[in-house]
Protein backbone atom coordinates (compact mmCIF):
# COMPACT_ATOMS: atom_id res chain seq x y z
CA UNK A 1 0.00 0.00 0.00
CA UNK A 2 1.29 3.95 -0.92
CA UNK A 3 0.57 6.37 1.12
CA UNK A 4 0.73 10.29 0.21
CA UNK A 5 1.07 11.29 3.70
CA UNK A 6 3.03 9.86 6.98
CA UNK A 7 0.91 7.50 8.96
CA UNK A 8 -0.63 8.92 12.08
CA UNK A 9 0.22 7.22 15.36
CA UNK A 10 -3.05 5.98 17.81
CA UNK A 11 -2.63 9.21 19.27
CA UNK A 12 -3.19 10.97 16.35
CA UNK A 13 0.20 12.92 16.00
CA UNK A 14 2.02 12.88 12.71
CA UNK A 15 5.28 11.24 12.98
CA UNK A 16 8.45 12.98 12.89
CA UNK A 17 9.73 13.15 9.12
CA UNK A 18 12.24 11.07 8.47
CA UNK A 19 15.48 12.75 7.34
CA UNK A 20 18.23 10.26 4.88
CA UNK A 21 20.81 13.14 5.79
CA UNK A 22 20.39 11.77 9.17
CA UNK A 23 22.82 8.59 9.69
CA UNK A 24 20.93 5.89 11.35
CA UNK A 25 22.41 3.00 12.70
CA UNK A 26 20.45 0.20 11.64
CA UNK A 27 21.13 1.30 8.35
CA UNK A 28 24.99 1.73 8.98
CA UNK A 29 24.40 -1.91 9.98
CA UNK A 30 23.01 -2.77 6.81
CA UNK A 31 25.76 -0.99 5.06
CA UNK A 32 28.55 -3.39 6.87
CA UNK A 33 26.75 -6.25 6.05
CA UNK A 34 26.82 -5.76 2.60
CA UNK A 35 22.98 -4.75 2.16
CA UNK A 36 21.23 -2.15 0.05
CA UNK A 37 18.83 -0.23 2.72
CA UNK A 38 21.34 2.62 3.18
CA UNK A 39 22.13 6.37 2.24
CA UNK A 40 25.04 8.38 1.66
CA UNK A 41 25.01 9.71 5.16
CA UNK A 42 24.80 6.04 6.44
CA UNK A 43 27.46 5.24 4.67
CA UNK A 44 29.78 8.50 5.01
CA UNK A 45 28.72 7.74 9.31
CA UNK A 46 29.90 3.73 8.63
CA UNK A 47 33.19 4.39 7.02
CA UNK A 48 34.04 6.87 9.93
CA UNK A 49 33.37 4.26 12.34
CA UNK A 50 35.75 2.44 10.90
CA UNK A 51 38.49 4.27 11.29
CA UNK A 52 38.45 3.69 14.67
CA UNK A 53 36.65 -0.40 14.47
CA UNK A 54 37.80 -1.10 10.98
CA UNK A 55 36.90 -5.35 12.42
CA UNK A 56 33.32 -3.84 12.87
CA UNK A 57 32.19 -5.30 9.21
CA UNK A 58 33.39 -8.54 10.34
CA UNK A 59 31.69 -8.23 13.70
CA UNK A 60 28.18 -7.56 11.89
CA UNK A 61 29.02 -10.92 9.72
CA UNK A 62 30.05 -12.78 12.55
CA UNK A 63 26.71 -11.67 14.47
CA UNK A 64 24.34 -12.69 11.22
CA UNK A 65 25.99 -16.34 11.50
CA UNK A 66 25.60 -16.77 14.82
CA UNK A 67 21.94 -15.63 14.74
CA UNK A 68 21.16 -17.76 11.73
CA UNK A 69 23.41 -20.85 13.64
CA UNK A 70 21.23 -20.22 16.73
CA UNK A 71 17.54 -19.91 15.05
CA UNK A 72 18.44 -23.32 12.40
CA UNK A 73 19.51 -24.96 15.78
CA UNK A 74 16.44 -24.01 17.96
CA UNK A 75 13.72 -24.93 14.98
CA UNK A 76 15.72 -28.25 14.11
CA UNK A 77 17.33 -29.90 17.28
CA UNK A 78 14.55 -28.14 19.93
CA UNK A 79 11.43 -27.69 17.91
CA UNK A 80 11.32 -24.04 18.44
CA UNK A 81 8.25 -22.88 16.35
CA UNK A 82 7.99 -19.06 17.94
CA UNK A 83 10.41 -16.26 17.41
CA UNK A 84 11.09 -13.41 18.78
CA UNK A 85 13.46 -11.44 17.65
CA UNK A 86 14.28 -7.75 19.41
CA UNK A 87 16.52 -5.35 17.97
CA UNK A 88 15.69 -6.90 14.29
CA UNK A 89 17.78 -4.02 12.62
CA UNK A 90 16.58 -4.03 8.70
CA UNK A 91 15.85 -6.81 6.34
CA UNK A 92 18.75 -8.87 5.09
CA UNK A 93 19.69 -12.72 3.44
CA UNK A 94 18.84 -14.83 6.17
CA UNK A 95 16.53 -12.89 9.12
CA UNK A 96 14.94 -15.21 11.25
CA UNK A 97 11.72 -15.68 9.44
CA UNK A 98 14.13 -17.05 6.19
CA UNK A 99 16.23 -19.64 8.64
CA UNK A 100 13.49 -20.44 11.00
CA UNK A 101 11.05 -21.15 8.20
CA UNK A 102 13.26 -23.41 5.95
CA UNK A 103 13.94 -25.74 8.88
CA UNK A 104 10.08 -25.51 10.30
CA UNK A 105 7.59 -24.01 7.31
CA UNK A 106 5.36 -23.61 10.40
CA UNK A 107 7.04 -21.47 12.59
CA UNK A 108 6.24 -18.22 13.53
CA UNK A 109 8.34 -14.81 13.96
CA UNK A 110 7.24 -11.66 15.95
CA UNK A 111 10.34 -8.88 14.86
CA UNK A 112 10.71 -5.94 17.13
CA UNK A 113 12.78 -2.77 17.14
CA UNK A 114 13.09 0.84 18.81
CA UNK A 115 13.46 3.75 17.24
CA UNK A 116 15.15 7.11 18.79
CA UNK A 117 13.31 9.85 16.86
CA UNK A 118 14.75 13.55 16.72
CA UNK A 119 12.39 15.33 18.47
CA UNK A 120 12.69 13.07 21.04
CA UNK A 121 9.79 10.32 20.83
CA UNK A 122 10.00 6.69 20.45
CA UNK A 123 8.00 3.87 18.80
CA UNK A 124 8.45 0.35 18.39
CA UNK A 125 8.55 -0.25 14.78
Amino acid sequence: MTQDTPPVRADSSKLPPFDPSVPNPARMWNYWLGGKDNFAADREAAERVLEAMPSLPLIARAARLFLIDAVRQLATEHGIRQFLDIGTGLPIADNTHDVAQRAAPESKIVYVDYDHCKSGCAHAC
